[in-house]
């Protein structure tokens, strides 16, 4: 199975093994990197089933037109569908469902767009971090934004956080979600019933923010 042109195995300093379907239908396996190749071979056999079910799901989602940045485009603002208004405006903002957009500033538009974002994701998701450590009775080391492709959030072993500033084009459950899962992991350092019942606690309803962002995810994106 490891063989399959579409399968790809990467190995680091983690501790346990995971794998996800990209956009692409490539599907990245991450192991530890002491990890016997006979193992590795062993848990993608396990998972064929998954895997052609969810390279199934991935393959038969239409293809988006590249991005061009232009006025009248559609942008996701927390969970919010906006229209590009690119006109005399002295910064970017947001009114009603229009994103607006300085025209001075057109000739680096993906650029800007892109570091507003980002600023609104930390503001958005470190807010909701440090309202749910207090609701919770936990904490964390520090807090860190990336752009990874494989996953949404971490928590290391010493309880640094990561977040993905993508998602702050998600609805506010779906951030929170997130939110309570990583900060879970402060506790658990694993996906076993007793965390899952915790994420249950602070959030009922978590099954449905999974479901959403396996079949959404992939549109929380600007390119």
């Amino acid at each position: 199975m490891a063989s399959e042109n579409y399968i790809h195995i990467i190995k680091s300093l983690r501790r346990s093994i995971a794998m996800h379907v990209e956009r692409d239908g490539r599907v990245i396996v991450r192991a530890p990197a002491l990890m016997p190749n006979f193992l590795i071979n062993q848990f993608i056999r396990d998972h064929a089933d998954w895997i052609q079910k969810h390279r199934k799901v991935v393959c038969a989602r239409p293809r988006r037109k590249a991005r061009e940045f232009k006025h009248g485009e559609p942008f996701l603002f927390m969970g919010k569908t906006l229209t590009l208004a690119v006109g005399r405006y002295t910064k970017i903002d947001v009114k009603d469902d229009r994103l607006l957009f300085p025209k001075f500033m057109e000739f680096r538009i993906q650029k800007e767009l892109t570091e507003w974002y980002k600023k609104h994701a930390i503001e958005v998701i470190t807010r909701h971090v440090n309202e749910h450590t207090k609701i919770m009775g936990v904490s964390y080391e520090g807090i860190y934004f990336s752009d990874t492709k494989s996953k949404w959030g971490s928590c290391s072993h010493d309880n640094t956080l990561q977040f993905n500033w993508r998602l702050v084009m998600a609805p506010p459950l779906i951030i929170r979600y997130v939110v309570i899962h990583e900060l879970t992991h402060t506790r658990h350092k694993n996906h076993s019933r007793a965390f899952w019942q915790q994420v249950g606690e602070y959030n009922p309803s978590y099954r449905r923010q999974v479901k959403w962002l396996r079949a959404n995810g992939h549109l929380l994106t600007l390119t």
